[in-house]
């Protein structure tokens, strides 16, 4: 696969003004929110995660909205809902705070004005990312809690265009790597990329601390996890699909962590 034809996946990282004034303090000069390859959206309004539930819910589908057919409509569905009910299961092993993959259908979130207490919407839209309409690039856009800088929720656009034949088609593998990173940014993950080795004063793409294994954080951009650096293994890609990286998981502990120091 060509980098062209790489899922691309970017968080729209604009967290929008949290809806209600919580009982916790604002967060204390000891919070932290960077370290070996992780960031937190910080910058934009979210701090923290709380220790409350979080729901991840499923906006249906519709051809119109998609450019797809019914029956892909539905195979796009049930690959996005096995990975995001991975993810919620990983989240809550990693921080402690429960996440927890709804059934049914859930109504189209577009203003964290309006946008619901710990609810996280995922839905399906051809070339979504705005401004723009970038073909193959995912969009989320989270929400942050006015009081406490905590995640309040948002919603994610997934590009319909990887499940369309042609330059912005993409693997399982790929299409798990890009649920985690952008759920990752719902809760308060910012891209981990960093000026690398060119010294160029840019942290351009793909351009994040690796290992061994060529792995990256899962919350590189446009689209990281394991065996996603240059020269890595296609079937590391796959056995770890998904997966957040040792890097993604300490910025996910600290973003548990801040909620209460």
């Amino acid at each position: 696969m060509t980098m062209k034809k790489i899922a691309r996946s970017v968080g729209v990282l604009a967290a929008g003004v949290g809806l209600v004034a919580l009982s916790n303090p604002a967060h204390a000069a000891g919070d932290v929110y960077k370290g070996t390859g992780w960031r937190i959206l910080n910058g934009r309004g979210i701090e923290s995660l709380s220790p409350d539930p979080y729901v991840i819910h499923i906006v249906k589908p519709s051809t119109s909205a998609t450019k797809l057919s019914a029956a892909k409509n539905k195979a796009a569905e049930a690959q996005l809902r096995a990975q995001l009910k991975k993810t919620a299961a990983q989240l809550t092993s990693i921080t402690g705070t429960k996440f927890t993959l709804a059934s049914g259908y859930h109504k189209e979130q577009k203003d964290c004005s309006t946008a619901e207490r710990h609810v996280i919407t995922v839905g399906l839209k051809y070339r979504p990312f705005t401004p723009g309409n970038k073909p193959g690039y995912s969009q989320a856009h989270p929400c942050s809690a006015t009081a406490n800088q905590s995640a309040w929720g948002g919603w994610i656009w997934v590009d319909s265009e990887y499940w369309i034949p042609g330059d912005w088609a993409a693997s399982p593998a790929r299409v798990s790597n890009m649920m985690s990173h952008e759920i990752g940014h719902s809760i308060g993950l910012d891209h981990a990329n960093v000026d690398g080795p060119d010294a160029n004063h840019t942290a351009d793409p793909y351009e994040c601390v690796s290992n061994s294994s060529k792995d990256l954080p899962l919350m590189c951009s446009p689209n990281g996890g394991h065996g996603r650096a240059k020269g890595g293994s296609e079937t590391r890609v796959k056995k770890y699909a998904g997966q957040y990286t040792k890097w993604d998981i300490a910025g996910l502990k600290a973003l548990k962590a801040n909620f209460s120091r």
